[in-house]
C-alpha cells in the first residue's frame, strides 16, 4: 500500500517482518511507527492492528500533502511489542540517527496526550534439583518446586519496601510432572519493572540476590536468562505534547489527561522516546473503562466506533507532522525538550 503511494521499501536485516518505508529527502526527517503485534492466546487485546493502520494513513495522507523537497518521512514497520521489543533492537541498529521526531498512537479507553511507562526486564528463571520419589523415598530429593515457590515469597515479602513504581511480577510455567515425584525441574518468567533505568537496574540486582539466595538454600542450580531486549521507561517531551494537544483542539476531542502517571503499563517505544523526541498518545475507543489485554478490549477494538479511531488518529498525526515540516522553531522547540532531564 506504500509503495503504491510513492515509498521506498527495504526490508530490516535480522528482524523478518520490520521494514521502513521512506518518501521525500532532507530534513526533517519524521518517523511514523507502524506497531504490529497480537497476544499470545488472546489475539488483538491491546489494539496493535489500529496502530499499525493508523500510522501507514497517517504516512499516505502526509505524503500527498508533502513536497518530495521539502522533508523526509518513514513509516517504520515494528512488530513483537509484545515479546523481543523490535523498537529497542531497531535503536540499537542506529535506525533513528537521522530521524528528528517520531510518533504513533495507542488505542485506549481514555485520550491522554503524555501517558508514562515503566521500564521492562523478562526473565526466565530455571531451579534444578534432584528427583526422587515422594512417598517411598522424598529425602533423597531436593525439591525444585519448593524453591521456587519459595522464591515467589521472598519477592511478596520484598514488596513491602519496594520503591513507588517497582514491580516484580511472575507466574511458574513449569512445576513437575506428577504429585508423587519431587519435582528436579521447574521453570518460572518474571517481569522486572521501574520508573527509571538507575531502580530498573538496582531491582534487577535485588531480584538476582533472591533468585541465588534461594537457590543455595535448597541446594539446587539455577539459571536466570534474559528474554528479549531490555525496554526503557518512556522519556515524555512536552513540547511535542502541545503541538499533538494543538490538534486535537481544532477537532475538538475530548481529551482525559494531558499528563498521567497512573496504570502504567511498558513499551519498547520507551527506548526511542530516549533516542529522538517521541509522541506517545493514547486515543480512546471506548465510552466505558475497557482495560487493556482483556476480553473486553478486543471485542471493543473490533468495532466500526474503533476503526473510525484509524482516520482520526491518522489525521492527528498527519497535521501534527505538517506542522513540524513547516515550522524548524516547533522542532527546535522539540529537541530542547528531549535534553531536558525529566524528573
Amino acid at each position: 500500500m506504500l509503495k503504491a503511494h510513492g515509498f521506498s521499501i527495504k526490508d530490516i536485516g535480522g528482524l523478518p517482518t520490520a521494514f521502513i518505508a521512506t518518501y521525500g529527502k532532507g530534513r526533517p526527517h519524521i518517523a511514523l511507527l507502524a506497531e504490529y503485534d497480537a497476544l499470545e492466546g488472546i489475539g488483538h487485546a491491546c489494539g496493535h492492528h489500529l496502530i499499525a493502520a493508523t500510522s501507514v494513513l497517517a504516512g499516505i495522507g502526509i505524503a500527498r500533502a508533502l513536497r518530495p523537497s521539502n522533508g523526509k518521512l518513514s513509516v517504520i514497520g515494528c512488530p513483537a511489542e509484545e515479546t523481543i521489543g523490535a523498537k529497542a533492537l531497531l535503536v540499537k541498529k542506529g535506525l533513528f540517527r537521522d530521524v528528528d521526531a517520531a510518533m504513533m498512537i495507542h488505542p485506549s479507553d481514555k485520550t491522554e496526550i503524555v501517558k508514562l511507562s515503566l521500564s521492562l526486564s523478562r526473565l526466565g528463571i530455571t531451579f534444578n534439583g534432584v528427583s526422587s520419589h515422594a512417598s517411598a523415598n522424598p529425602w533423597k530429593g531436593r525439591s525444585a518446586l519448593a524453591g521456587m515457590l519459595s522464591l515467589f515469597q521472598a519477592v511478596d515479602t520484598n514488596r513491602i519496601t519496594m520503591a513507588d513504581g517497582n514491580r516484580i511480577n511472575g507466574i511458574i510455567k513449569q512445576g513437575g510432572a506428577a504429585a508423587n515425584v519431587i519435582p528436579n525441574t521447574t521453570e518460572a518468567e518474571f517481569f522486572i519493572r521501574a520508573a527509571d533505568i538507575g531502580s530498573h537496574n538496582a531491582l534487577l540486582k535485588r531480584f538476582s540476590t533472591m533468585v541465588r539466595g534461594t537457590a543455595g538454600a535448597f541446594g539446587l542450580g539455577y539459571a536466570i536468562k534474559h528474554k528479549g531486549n531490555v525496554y526503557y521507561p518512556l522519556k515524555p517531551n512536552f513540547a511535542f505534547a502541545r503541538v499533538f494537544e494543538t490538534q486535537l483542539k481544532k477537532m475538538r476531542i475530548k481529551v482525559d489527561n494531558f499528563f498521567t502517571d497512573k496504570e502504567l503499563g511498558s513499551s519498547d517505544i520507551g527506548n526511542v522516546s530516549h533516542a529522538v523526541p517521541t509522541l506517545h498518545p493514547t486515543l480512546a475507543i471506548s465510552d466505558a473503562p475497557c482495560p487493556a489485554h482483556s476480553e473486553a478490549f478486543k471485542k471493543q477494538a473490533n468495532t466500526p466506533g474503533a476503526y473510525r479511531t484509524i482516520k482520526t488518529g491518522a489525521a492527528l498525526l498527519a497535521l501534527t507532522a505538517i506542522d513540524l515540516y513547516k515550522s524548524r522553531i516547533l522542532l527546535s522547540e522539540l529537541k530542547k525538550d528531549h535534553y531536558i532531564k525529566y524528573s
